[in-house]
């Protein structure tokens, strides 16, 4: 299989994987700003954000193969 080919065929998990990466980096920006607050609400969200964007991700990747 050519690399443009599995690039296409697993196009949708890696953007999902993709998101859900940006997501977790802007939970960590929020949880250590201002001396760490990891449970503020909106980082919560980002948090629980990011895993179902991995695990969407995930699933996708998995029914592509």
């Amino acid at each position: 299989m050519t690399r443009r080919a599995w690039l296409a065929r697993h196009a949708l998990g890696l953007w999902f994987l993709g998101i859900a990466a940006l997501g977790f980096l802007r939970w960590w920006m929020k949880a250590v700003r201002d001396g760490g607050s990891l449970h503020a609400p909106d980082a919560i969200l980002w948090l629980a954000g990011s895993i179902a964007m991995a695990a969407i991700g995930l699933v996708a990747l998995w029914h592509s193969r």
